[in-house]
């Protein structure tokens, strides 16, 4: 990996982390809502939770399979979201920006494995991304179906 790129990396990670402390200081700290409806409600900051950690373990073990671990969450709740939800007002481009570097992230991962033609750890990454993260995915949509008014009220929909 080049230098430009670790850097690049490391600016997505940290942009992406201040979304996460951002959207959790919103439904935590504003919203008041418990632990588990901040996971099903705001699934894009335990997505964006398990992006970075890859990222720290494939910075300490060089196994670019930690890039591609949070593929499927990441790209369901954040480049989805891209097409999901509104750009109308401020907090509708806030959000949709915290997808915006969601995709970055996840781009900036994919073209590193694929840079480096690393397909086995691509394949396996992908695998153990959906082997975690489809039970978690199908977890929250039945979860915020199930909730639908308190999902409305707090997501201001």
């Amino acid at each position: 990996m080049t230098k430009s790129e670790r850097t690049t990396g490391i600016i997505l990670a940290s942009v992406l982390l201040l979304t996460i402390l951002n959207s959790t200081w919103y439904f935590l700290g504003i919203a008041k809502v418990s632990v588990m409806q901040w996971i099903v409600f705001n699934a894009c900051a335990p997505s964006g939770i398990a992006y970075l950690l890859g990222l720290l373990l494939y910075f300490r073990t060089s196994d670019k399979l930690w890039l591609s671990v949070a593929v499927v969450p990441m790209m369901f709740f954040g480049t989805m979201g891209l097409f999901v939800f509104s750009w109308n007002s401020g907090i509708d481009l806030l959000t949709q920006f915290s997808h915006l570097v969601m995709t970055l992230n996840i781009a900036w991962g994919l073209w590193i494995i694929l840079k480096n033609k690393d397909y086995k750890a691509l394949g396996k990454g992908l695998l153990t991304s959906v082997l975690v993260f489809i039970p978690f995915i199908a977890f929250t949509q039945a979860y915020c179906r199930e909730h639908a008014e308190e999902v409305m009220k707090y997501l201001g929909l």
